[in-house]
């Protein structure tokens, strides 16, 4: 008996190094992976600025004659710099190039995104930045100048379309 009970106490120890059997559910596993691609969206409201009539040589503003501008960004998850530039600079009137004012049908466009303590000229050569490191989903709004002529050789009116990007800071 004492022998009995020995082999059996040989045996349960013996069983219990041994390897359990591994089903194959027990082998392999699942996991997910979660991904975002970087996202820019922008939608400028509102969308017109209707200067109407202006002295030739004078300055409108757009947030003391219309509205302030808003770059409506709130889709954008990265980091963002918001830039302006003149696409289309009228029919008869040209737009200053860079550094340059107004002169005979010849406007200066300015934008602002913090209440004129800043300003940049918008031109047509390239895409002028007027803010920096915008947060994701944060809208950034901006006034605009208009610099009329000092002269003119028409009085029709002007169309002038600006085009405003985003590009990740």
């Amino acid at each position: 008996m004492k022998k009995t009970i020995i082999a059996l106490i040989i045996t349960t120890m013996l069983l219990s190094l041994a390897p359990t059997m591994v089903t194959a559910d027990q082998t392999s596993d699942t996991f997910t992976i979660t991904v975002q691609g970087e996202y820019l969206y922008i939608e400028i409201t509102p969308d017109t600025w209707d200067i109407g009539l202006v002295s030739m040589g004078s300055s409108t503003y757009s947030n003391t004659t219309g509205p302030y501008f808003t770059a409506d960004t709130s889709d954008t998850n990265v980091n963002i710099d918001l830039k302006l530039q003149i696409t289309n600079q009228g029919s008869d009137w040209s737009a200053a190039t860079s550094g340059n004012g107004p002169g005979a049908d010849t406007y200066r466009l300015n934008a602002s995104s913090d209440n004129w303590v800043t300003e940049y000229q918008i031109v047509t050569a390239s895409p002028t930045t007027i803010a920096t490191n915008i947060p994701p989903t944060q809208n950034q709004t901006f006034d605009l100048r208009f610099d009329a002529p000092t002269s003119t050789s028409t009085g029709d009116q002007q169309t002038i379309t600006i085009t405003a990007t985003l590009i990740k800071h």
